[in-house]
């Protein structure tokens, strides 16, 4: 989308509610979007963010609710949905009533989308993506409905590269690249199954993309880091927290998600390792434990943490005592304690710091091909723009840890 065609927060908000209460939503439903939204523009001054996306939404979620890209979950449907209408008044001008993931699809479109999904999980794939896929899917037969097209044999290419045009094309990047993908595959399985006479994938406009390995990735330098750290103040239970999170980033690379769900169980004190399986991949990651690390861990859960039944390591610091989940928010803080201005650096999620380690030990002359490993990445395309990273040398900081600790 041109930006000279983009609303901003602010304009979208102010179109959205007075569609909702057109379309009869109840009140208390509402002012639940109304206190997601006011969050949401609370967070878009706090970032010096002026106009809405696809992108802008995802980081909101996952900043503001712990929310990752590509995850679906029950209990934040009405977030997932806030930013759904923000997304429907800036491409079509209007809001679509949109279907939960648990119901059906419009009338005479379901048949074939549920095929579809049916023939992913005899595939063996995995919830998650059929639950991705199934939400584009939701998002193109609900487009289609709105043209009055009741049914694959009407589907014609125009209304294919209109949904191109319009929806995907306005999405991030690598989400763009997700649901095209998603979209095709289903115009391949339509035609393969009979619902349409010819295979509309082959007509499909193509979608400007840059590849991954092409994207400079948002870093902070060494001094940043270490002023960033030293800004932490370790006497108090929620520093404590905060250093260990920081130092997990830092030192080991990890996904914001693995940090989150972390337990005391994942760590082996004995063999000076830890060990989790990644939430993104399904893949079982482990790596060597270095000290300060270890010990920072060790600091947050004797001296920091609140007494609590949450099996994650890492809580909030004020009752609930619960799951951590703004996980950025403590980067964000102590960037700004360390005097980093943020709009030094293009993104402020923890995940920097992982494009960080990969950027910083490639400058220290590591190959880029043992990053893969220690990063957890199952396709080499990824790695690329992680760069490259040292097994050994984070094995040398092996963690010297009483069995007891």
């Amino acid at each position: 989308m041109e930006a000279g065609n983009k609303k901003t927060v602010t304009e979208l908000i102010d179109g959205v509610l007075p569609c909702i209460a057109a379309k009869q939503y109840s009140e208390s439903y509402i002012q639940g979007f109304k206190f997601v939204f006011n969050r949401l523009a609370a967070y878009c001054k706090e970032h010096n963010e002026e106009y809405f996306s696809t992108e802008l939404g995802q980081q909101f979620l996952s900043d503001c609710y712990g929310i990752q890209p590509g995850t679906i979950l029950t209990k934040f449907s009405r977030q997932h949905r806030a930013m759904d209408l923000l997304s429907d008044f800036q491409h079509f001008g209007t809001v679509m009533i949109r279907r939960r993931l648990n119901r059906s699809f419009p009338v005479g479109l379901g048949d074939a989308a549920e095929g579809y999904l049916k023939r992913m999980e005899l595939l063996g794939r995995r919830n998650n993506t059929i639950l991705s896929h199934k939400k584009i899917l939701l998002r193109f037969t609900d487009f289609l409905d709105s043209l009055k097209i009741s049914g694959y044999d009407l589907l014609t290419t125009d209304a294919v590269n209109k949904f191109t045009k319009v929806v995907l094309c306005n999405y991030s990047n690598a989400v763009t690249i997700e649901y095209y993908g998603i979209l095709k595959r289903f115009l391949q399985y339509l035609f393969q199954a009979g619902n349409t006479i010819e295979d509309l994938s082959f007509k499909m406009i193509s979608v400007k993309r840059i590849p991954e390995s092409a994207r400079i990735p948002t870093t902070l330098t060494v001094k940043q880091i270490e002023s960033i750290l030293a800004s932490v103040d370790r006497e108090s239970p929620q520093g404590k927290r905060d250093y260990a999170v920081l130092l997990i980033a830092v030192k080991l690379g990890i996904r914001t998600c693995d940090i989150r769900n972390l337990r005391p169980a994942n760590i082996d004190w004995v063999e000076h390792k830890i060990s989790f399986t990644q939430i993104k991949t399904g893949v079982p990651l482990s790596l060597p434990l270095p000290i300060d690390v270890g010990w920072a861990i060790i600091d947050y859960l004797k001296n920091g943490r609140p007494v609590s039944d949450a099996p994650e390591i890492f809580l909030r610091a004020v009752a609930p005592y619960i799951s951590l989940t703004n996980f950025d928010n403590i980067l964000i803080k102590h960037m700004r304690k360390a005097g980093i201005p943020l709009d030094s650096v293009k993104h402020h999620g923890i995940h920097i710091l992982r494009h960080s380690l990969a950027t910083h030990m490639l400058d220290e002359g590591i190959p880029v091909t043992s990053i893969q490993g220690v990063l957890g990445q199952i396709n080499a395309d990824s790695t690329q723009k992680y760069l490259g990273i040292n097994v050994r040398q984070l094995r040398s900081c092996a963690l010297e840890v009483p069995i007891h600790a």
